[in-house]
């Protein structure tokens, strides 16, 4: 029976140990990365949603203006070829809405998809975009990530792991004990023999096998700090966005879609009594669809970013 050596056999566990906890961390970043993942589709089925009510009120719009247009045509107030740009425009936004609903459609599977098809194929969300006043603090964010992400965990655990088998490779050195026994029976004599083995090993002093540990251990702790600087990188630049987002949603809320919409509503009111022509409505009508699709795109953004700083520091937001 051999009796290992206890620190040999201390160090041994401690890896061991170590390996389960990093295996534990590693399936919490999966599930971390996972439920960002859902996050990502839920707001990528709110924007094509949002995308495709507003094609939708563009064709209700296009198709009053078509009919005023026709009116204007039939009374002789209008040459014909008003008709007929009013007419493709209107084509256009027909277009807008299939393609925003088949959106809808598609991203709505992927949502379905990522919960392993408990939604089902008819299923509606409830949500809406985060506000445009996003206050974020880098350097508690930068902390946080350093202590509860999971890839933080994982990396620290194959380091406690890595050092853990360079103390075992060191604590090797010492021989273990080996204690054997037996019984012998000859010619009617019988006998208990027992003994201790204990080798010396003189010229073998497990240098390589330390070494390796040791290289083992210092790939671990610059993977370690490599996760760091990625994290801290990526959070910077994740607080870049959300400001940058939150200044354009500012700037849109603080006056750009009300102009737009009063833009529309002059160029109509104009286009009414003869003051305007067709095509300054229709530019009108197409700047006021560009801004607020734009709108919503950079609440989208704003929402992509805040989820992935919470991707990378563990934390909801």
């Amino acid at each position: 029976q051999s009796i290992e050596w206890p620190g040999t056999r201390a160090a041994r566990q401690q890896a061991a140990e170590a390996s389960v906890r990093g295996a534990e961390a590693n399936f919490d970043e999966i599930r971390l990365n996972m439920k960002a993942s859902v996050k990502r589709t839920f707001y990528e089925v709110l924007l094509a949603e949002t995308l495709a009510d507003l094609a939708s009120r563009l064709l209700r719009t296009m198709t009053d203006l078509q009919g005023a247009v026709k009116r204007r045509v039939d009374a002789g107030e209008a040459p014909p070829f008003e008709l007929v740009k009013v007419k493709v425009e209107w084509l256009q936004a027909q277009k807008q809405v299939s393609q925003r609903e088949g959106k809808v459609k598609t991203r709505k599977a992927a949502l379905n998809q990522l919960t392993a098809d408990h939604l089902g194929d008819q299923f509606g969300i409830k949500g809406k975009f985060h506000p445009g006043n996003v206050q974020v603090n880098e350097q508690r964010l930068v902390d946080q990530a350093f202590q509860e992400h999971p890839e933080i965990k994982k990396f620290q655990k194959h380091v406690d792991a890595a050092t853990a088998k360079y103390n075992q490779e060191q604590q090797a050195r010492i021989p273990n004990v080996t204690v054997n026994g037996a019984y012998q029976r000859d010619a009617g004599r019988e006998g208990i023999v027992g003994g201790i083995s204990v080798p010396l090993p003189i010229w073998n002093q497990r240098q390589g096998q330390i070494a390796q540990a040791l290289g083992v251990r210092r790939q671990a702790e610059a993977q370690l700090q490599q996760a760091k600087i990625a994290l801290k990188r990526g959070i910077t630049e994740q607080i870049q966005h959300v400001r940058i987002t939150s200044a354009q949603i500012k700037t849109f809320e603080q006056g750009l879609l009300q102009q737009a919409q009063e833009a529309v509503r002059i160029a109509r009111t104009s286009f009414k009594f003869g003051e305007a022509s067709l095509l300054e409505v229709l530019d009108a009508q197409r700047t006021s669809w560009q801004t607020f699709q734009a709108y919503a795109e950079a609440r989208f953004n704003l929402a992509m970013a805040i989820i992935e700083l919470e991707r990378l520091t563990g934390e909801d937001l």
